[in-house]
């Protein structure tokens, strides 16, 4: 039996590429990072996927949008270190450095739909792993012949028995407002700050999903002792920068992201038919672009 763990975008690639007979997920979610919500009959992902080359991915059949960026920036000289003082880098979701334009894939939950027609996806996670079987944590237990894991490389090495203390992460709070049209904050759509006084580092606001709305990506990262963040803390701070006002907001979906950005490396070798794919089975800020030409290749 070929097993993949993890249910993002490397875990439905890699599972009809390698004919899996079984997907393990974790969360209620398909799709990972790239899970979709559904606002006034529109599926929206939680995270905005964008691309800077979508020629990369001509294999696949995407719908993009192009889209001019104006970035305002408070405080730019601290945010790298706002978000993830241990990255050498941040991920390019969160950079918009010497970019004038970005496409954003509009057809990403049809894309998700697709690859997960006709996969068998269970929703167990493996709290044991042997040689040749997971036991689950509903007490099944599924003999394998290869495992593929593109779920976190950090909770599967501590099953295994290895040292995770190298390996790292940022969690990410995400809030999606759909708030009613302003027609006087049309020079800027992306904002980010390294101000410490604001909970939120990035937001970055869409015009034209819904008719006469606007839609606001608005990411915040916890620090490690944090477990979540204030959503109202967040709307009086998107408020005070006269961002995004209470009464605008006719709509909104939060998520938590708790392993969004990754730092570290793993120093041992897996002691089992194990491949590690994808952002979190490599423990890899990959893009998406970068994220979908792995599981090809994996």
């Amino acid at each position: 039996m070929i097993v993949v763990i993890g249910s993002g975008i490397s875990g439905l690639i890699i599972g009809k590429k390698v004919n899996a007979n079984l997907i393990l997920e974790e969360q209620p979610l398909i799709g990972g990072v790239l899970a979709f919500d559904s606002i006034f009959g529109i599926e929206i992902p939680y995270i905005l996927p964008i691309t800077y080359k979508p020629f990369q991915l001509n294999n696949f059949e995407f719908k993009y949008k192009e889209y001019e960026i104006n970035i305002v920036y408070r405080k730019y000289e601290y945010f790298h270190n706002k978000i993830c003082e241990f990255c050498e880098e941040l991920p390019k979701w969160l950079t918009f450095d010497s970019v004038k334009k970005i496409y954003i894939i509009e057809n990403i939950p049809e894309f998700i739909y697709e690859l997960s027609r006709n996969m068998k996806i269970v929703k167990e996670y493996p709290i044991r792993i042997d040689e040749n079987k997971i036991i689950t944590n509903k007490g099944n237990v599924y003999r394998f012949s290869k495992i593929y894991n593109t779920g976190s490389l950090k909770r599967i090495s501590r099953l295994l028995g290895l040292d995770t203390s190298f390996l790292g992460h940022i969690s990410a709070f995400t809030l999606l407002i759909l708030a009613k049209r302003k027609e006087n904050n049309k020079d800027w759509n992306v904002y980010l700050s390294g101000d410490s006084a604001e909970t939120y580092a990035v937001v970055i606001r869409i015009d034209d999903v819904i008719k006469d709305f606007q839609l606001y990506y608005i990411y915040s990262f916890l620090r490690t002792n944090q477990k979540n963040m204030d959503i109202e803390r967040i709307l009086v701070d998107l408020k005070r920068r006269q961002i995004i006002s209470p009464n605008e907001i006719v709509a909104f979906r939060s998520r938590l992201l708790s392993e969004a950005i990754l730092f570290g490396h793993l120093n041992e070798k897996v002691p089992i038919n194990m491949i590690n794919c994808g952002r979190l089975g490599e423990w890899r800020n990959y893009s998406i672009d970068e994220t979908i030409l792995r599981a090809q290749n994996c």
